[in-house]
């Protein structure tokens, strides 16, 4: 417990100051235990890239407004607790009226805390309008649109003092609703991690990850001139050591390592040429490469915080392809005083297309000034650049945004 209580506080430090709103009270009370919130928000946004166009980048401003309540359970006084979230944005653009859109989102999450259990859960459903979908496969003078479920159970039992154990199931499927070039995706993962307290505030652990997932098909052009790739299965293996816990004086955090697999099928492939069918098929090949999942804290100072996250694994591209990721995402925050804090980022990801020659590096970096007057009301201010170098013509792109939020927490 005291090393879940460690890492814990490790996360909350940096984000003590901006988060006091969520002290607020409730909207509604009912009863001892169930407290309800409206958690709505508005932003103005301006884009330099729209839609991450290479040749032709358009800039416009954006508006969001975002209304949403929080039902809470539990306040404390029981094993579980649960809150359901939900969202529903409107978004309007300045000039670029034909991408205005409405989404909704809601979750919820739950956790249950006992002498030798510790199981927490979510399910989310999210609509989605992106850029890019997913890889890095831009919609030329178009948004992607999709359908996002999750879903996710993880549990861990105390054995005895020194040994504990912890288990799960985590779903996701992602349905694109507004294109045929871009593969659906549905995706079981299945973790299984034995801890052994080294002293007090360390655990060490050994462990096996399963992952299996179902890639859709997509159609390129039409039976004219075109192509279609058929749908596939993929199988994963992730077996891995690490530690988690107070890591270092001022280091808290966890990291496995280790070898990851991925297996996939082939799949048909129908190519048109002037309404001729030529049938084919892919040819994927079983890999193997070092796998990679940490997430570090480092409390500087006081005021100053910094945290980095590193993954190396495989992926699947916006067209189904299949790929190997290499990421890193480092952030500080500094919390001037009570009212104002500041934060900045930068991250990188190479992604490499196991079925081409085709390598993206992806960088992202921002500064962000948040301001909490209250404990109701959250303005922030913030830059974001991402860069896509890509070796696939049209793929690279440059972009910037601007951004202010209000956010009212009540």
């Amino acid at each position: 417990m005291k090393i879940k209580e460690s890492l814990l506080l490790a996360t909350l430090a940096p984000l003590a100051g901006l988060f006091t709103a969520a002290q607020a009270a409730p909207l509604v009370s009912i009863g001892d235990n169930v407290d309800v919130f409206f958690n709505g928000s508005s932003s103005l946004q301006w884009q330099s890239n729209v839609f991450n166009d290479e040749d032709d980048e358009q800039d416009d401003l954006k508006f969001t407004v975002s209304p949403g309540f929080e039902v809470n359970v539990g306040r404390g006084v029981s094993n579980l607790d649960l809150s359901i979230i939900t969202r529903y944005d409107i978004i309007r653009y300045d000039d670029l009226s034909d991408l205005d859109n409405e989404l909704f989102h809601i979750k919820a999450i739950s956790s249950y805390k006992s002498s030798r259990w510790d199981v927490n859960g979510l399910v989310s459903f999210d609509e989605s309008q992106s850029t890019t979908g997913d890889g890095n496969d831009n919609r030329r003078g178009r948004l992607t649109e999709s359908d996002n479920t999750a879903a996710r159970l993880n549990g861990e039992y105390r054995l005895s003092p020194k040994f504990s154990v912890g288990s799960g199931v985590n779903y996701s499927d992602r349905e694109y609703t507004s294109d045929d070039t871009l593969a659906d995706r549905e995706t079981y993962t299945v973790p299984v991690d034995i801890f052994y307290e080294l002293t007090p505030k360390v655990d060490l652990s050994i462990g096996y990850q399963y992952t299996t997932s179902d890639v859709g098909s997509t159609q390129n052009g039409d039976t004219t001139n075109g192509f279609y790739v058929g749908s596939y299965d993929t199988e994963g293996h992730f077996f891995n050591v690490g530690a988690r816990g107070n890591l270092l004086p001022k280091l808290s955090g966890f990291f496995k390592v280790g070898y990851r697999t991925n297996d996939s099928d082939d799949s048909d492939i129908r190519r048109y040429s002037g309404g001729v069918l030529t049938p084919d098929s892919t040819n994927r090949d079983s890999s193997g490469t070092m796998g990679l999942d940490a997430d570090f804290t480092y409390l500087a100072t006081p005021k100053v915080t910094t945290a980095l996250r590193l993954h190396r694994g495989f992926g699947i591209g916006g067209q189904g392809q299949s790929t190997e990721n290499t990421s890193a995402d480092l952030s500080a925050s500094y919390s001037i005083n009570t009212n104002y804090s500041a934060s900045a980022n930068f991250g990188y990801t190479l992604r490499e297309y196991d079925e081409s020659d085709r390598e993206d590096n992806v960088y992202r970096t921002g500064l962000r000034l948040s301001y909490v007057p209250n404990q109701y009301w959250r303005f922030s201010t913030g830059y974001r650049y991402s860069e896509n170098d890509s070796d696939r013509k049209g793929q690279s792109y440059e972009s910037h945004t601007i951004d202010l939020t209000a956010s009212l927490r009540y």
